[in-house]
């Protein structure tokens, strides 16, 4: 729709385009769950589905080589780890605690006010 006014001339691609992580085999987020617990037992359930949903296959790549819960480093804020804030800043130039609870997790839907402020001094500090 926005095309023709911004005059761009390309063909139409976005409709059937996947986001990043959206790469699903056969294209079943429930076959990609199960075997996102099948590969990450060790991930508590409420967790992994977090990771499911806001990163689809791209999970793969944030947990790298983890295999136990510690992999992920501290635990900054309730189901938020250091490995994801680092993937956060390193993947998606999230720059400020804002960006991370409120544009890239969601998570401070859910979290007391000073979440923020933890989040922020953490980042000054890391």
């Amino acid at each position: 729709m926005l095309a023709a006014p911004l005059g761009c001339r390309g063909t139409p691609w976005t409709h059937r385009a996947r986001l990043p992580g959206g790469d699903l085999p056969g294209g079943s987020f429930s076959a990609f769950l199960q075997a996102a617990e099948r590969r990450y037992p060790w991930l508590p359930a409420a967790l992994r589905l977090r990771y499911a949903r806001a990163y689809g296959t791209r999970v793969y790549h944030m947990l790298g080589g983890a295999i136990a819960l510690t992999d992920l480093g501290e635990e900054v804020l309730p189901q938020l780890y250091e490995l994801e804030i680092e993937y956060l800043c390193r993947e998606e130039w999230a720059r400020s605690a804002a960006d991370i609870l409120w544009r890239r997790t969601k998570l401070g839907l859910h979290m007391p006010p000073q979440s923020l402020r933890r989040l922020e001094d953490w980042l000054v500090r890391r």
